[in-house]
């Protein structure tokens, strides 16, 4: 068997399953959004929105690693928590604690700034590296 062989993807022949959902694949809407730069003015805009959405960035993920930072602190205290409490009452206590550790791990507003502050973390090195290329192509040396 050549190389080139072993590289094609196997086909499966065949029908897909009843009942089977394909899952979509969700493109993040500023890979269409920011295109390669064009333009000089095309260039400025995509600045323009790096440095306006970079401000909200930074500002969320201060937030945003404060929580994580405090999750790991209360992750590293229950550990230490004993297993087998040795009374009703301190089973009780430690059960509300896991109790409202949990629900503030999974609190959809929490949960909501984590995935924006990924989100704009991801949309702002793709502004970042669209400029960087252009810079690049036109031979030019801004700093970000």
């Amino acid at each position: 068997m050549t190389d080139q062989e072993k590289r094609k993807p196997e086909l499966l022949n065949g029908h897909i399953p009843a009942g089977h959902i394909p899952k979509p694949i969700v493109m993040p809407d500023y890979l269409a959004k920011y295109p390669a730069i064009q333009t000089n003015e095309m260039r400025d805009r995509y600045k323009a929105v790096f440095n306006d959405q970079f401000a909200e960035y930074k500002e969320l993920s201060v937030e945003v690693h404060a929580v994580l930072k405090k999750f790991d602190e209360l992750d590293a205290l229950l550990r230490q928590l004993p297993h087998h409490p040795e009374s009703i009452y301190e089973q009780e206590r430690i059960s509300k604690v896991l109790q409202e550790y949990k629900k503030k791990k999974n609190d959809p507003a929490f949960l909501e700034k984590k995935e924006r502050c990924e989100y704009l973390k991801n949309k702002l090195s793709h502004i970042k590296q669209r400029i960087q290329d252009y810079d690049k192509v036109m031979n030019w040396n801004y700093p970000l």
